[in-house]
């Protein structure tokens, strides 16, 4: 049987209205059997109630917790950028559960917007991924990449391998910063047409993904675009977000700005020389946040642009290509 879930709601709550005569409920096991059934969700509230009917249904008939519901009457789809280092938007139904994975066996659920979007990012090397609410699902043939290897000599030791304990401590410091910025958890998402680039004019000087290698030492690929600049060039905010951390006292980075896009999206900004947000504000697409530097692990100024969407490093350049590469 199939019944609108808001007259359910309505009928539950004694409410004196009158309703329709194909919706009416005698009991709350007649009840239950029509959400044995499957009841189609409208809205984020209908899906809420069905949950909390759902749970009851479970108690009366020790139903397992984890039982598959199909009474999700929607389409699934994405858009944006399908290869590694990118990133889609996908839209469901608002408040839906959604599945994300890299295979069956490697997957995780997250719930999407009130406006029923959700967003899913390829790491650096992701060789697949698939998104699904309950019986749909797509499927995402992510582009491979090749990558480029950088070289870097003539650093400091005591910024590639080489640290006394007065700097382990500062750097145990910075990275307890780093966990707060990327702890933040904005839903709403920042942006509609992708990114603009936060350094108008500048030479990129680093691709994403890059091999690095430093004073000979093969280190982690680099995560970031880097933008060379003059010193004090400003720095602008790609899209809108709020300041998930605003912080100068950064080992590596010598100073670090983290901008929470929405969705566990957040883009971060090193070795700037003024740091002009705070943490919690709010800005939009094209307002300045901080000027080019050559602070922290730096061998002349530039903006180390990074993406990140909840532990995959993307590449923020992909985003200025929106939606034109989707």
């Amino acid at each position: 049987m199939r019944l609108v879930l808001a007259t359910l709601a309505l009928m539950l709550a004694a409410c004196a209205a009158e309703p329709d005569a194909e919706a009416q409920i005698t009991s709350v096991d007649e009840l239950l059997e029509n959400v044995k059934d499957g009841i189609p969700s409208h809205s984020a509230e209908e899906q809420k109630r069905l949950n909390e009917y759902r749970e009851v249904l479970q108690r009366k008939d020790n139903i397992p917790a984890d039982h598959h519901w199909n009474t999700v009457d929607t389409n699934l789809t994405c858009q944006g950028i399908v290869k590694q280092g990118g990133l889609v938007i996908c839209q469901t139904e608002p408040n839906a559960t959604v599945e994300v994975g890299r295979s069956e066996n490697d997957t995780y659920t997250q719930t999407a917007g009130p406006d029923g979007r959700i967003l899913v990012g390829f790491d650096r090397d992701e060789p697949n991924a698939f998104i699904r609410v309950g019986e749909q699902r797509v499927n995402f043939e992510i582009a491979t990449r090749e990558y480029d290897t950088s070289r870097i000599d003539g650093l400091p030791k005591n910024m590639v391998s080489e640290y006394t304990e007065e700097e382990l401590v500062r750097i145990r410091k910075a990275s307890a910063l780093k966990k707060v910025g990327f702890a933040s958890k904005v839903e709403e998402i920042g942006f509609e047409n992708g990114f603009i680039y936060p350094v108008t004019e500048h030479i990129k000087t680093t691709n994403f993904g890059a091999q690095r290698i430093l004073n000979g030492d093969p280190k982690r690929p680099h995560f970031g675009v880097d933008l060379a600049a003059p010193k004090g060039t400003p720095i602008l905010a790609p899209a809108a977000g709020i300041v998930s951390l605003a912080s100068e006292e950064m080992y590596f980075e010598g100073s670090l700005i983290m901008i929470d896009h929405g969705q566990g999206l957040i883009s971060y900004y090193l070795h700037n020389e003024d740091v002009m947000v705070e943490e919690g504000q709010r800005v939009e697409q094209g307002e300045q946040i901080g000027t080019v530097g050559s602070r922290g692990r730096s061998t002349g100024p530039h903006l180390c642009w990074r993406l990140k969407w909840r532990g995959r490093n993307l590449d923020p350049e992909l985003l200025t290509e929106w939606p034109s590469n989707g």
